[in-house]
């Protein structure tokens, strides 16, 4: 198979994650508004869209769900993460760039897609010199469609980007169960999971895949061996 375009998650994929700042900045918004969750407990909640993913913390809780409370805990946790990517020492995954250098020197488009707003995906994107520097053909956030993940959208609308007709020549990359998911909704040619993320390898086996990988730099050899 001809591989024409990956599409990486961010954080816990192609952005380091080390000291667990989304859930965190997820337990403090929230406890802002009354609700206390450790952050351990979040983290299946991680790669939904953020405002989704709030709007199931509560319904899990059994909290009454009021659209007013959800926004005023996303906004706040847009306020949080997005002070975070703007002003701390923020690094890639190691390997990412070399990666996102070879796959595209054999023509291969790089999408970037995540559960995070397109505010802060911008923050990352530009702090990180992706776009600036040609590593990355193009960023898609889960405001800018319909439907955040598990659904399709997002990589569908990277496929219409791209102008790519089939599936099955794009492969999706990410580190939680619903990039999996989404991977499997959209049909992908592969959908690799890494565990160097949010994840254990038990965690994710349970979740459609055709890969689950240790170092994102196996990802070259794995195209190699499917075309």
């Amino acid at each position: 198979m001809t591989y024409e375009l990956v599409v990486f998650d961010i954080a816990g994929t192609t952005l380091k994650d080390d000291e667990d700042v989304v859930a965190k900045s997820f337990k403090t918004a929230l406890s802002k508004s009354g609700i206390h969750i450790e952050a351990e407990e979040l983290n299946r909640f991680m790669g939904y869209r953020k405002i989704d993913a709030i709007r199931m913390i509560l319904e899990e809780e059994d909290e009454k769900v009021s659209d007013h409370v959800i926004n005023a805990i996303h906004d706040e946790f847009l306020d949080l993460i997005n002070q975070h990517y703007s002003t701390a020492d923020i690094q890639e995954i190691e390997g990412a760039s070399e990666v996102f250098k070879e796959l595209r020197s054999q023509g291969i488009k790089i999408g970037i897609n995540t559960g995070f707003s397109s505010t802060t995906t911008k923050i990352i994107a530009t702090r990180l010199g992706w776009l600036e520097n040609e590593l990355v053909d193009a960023t898609i956030s889960s405001d800018e469609v319909a439907e955040g993940r598990p659904h399709a959208d997002m990589i569908h609308s990277l496929m219409k980007t791209f102008e790519i007709s089939s599936s099955k020549a794009v492969v999706k990359v990410g580190d939680t169960p619903s990039d999996l998911m989404e991977g499997k909704n959209a049909d992908c040619g592969l959908t690799i999971g890494v565990l160097y993320g949010t994840h254990s390898r038990d965690e994710l086996s349970a979740y459609p895949h055709d890969y689950l990988i240790n170092d994102i730099k196996e990802l070259n050899s794995i195209l190699a061996e499917n075309i």
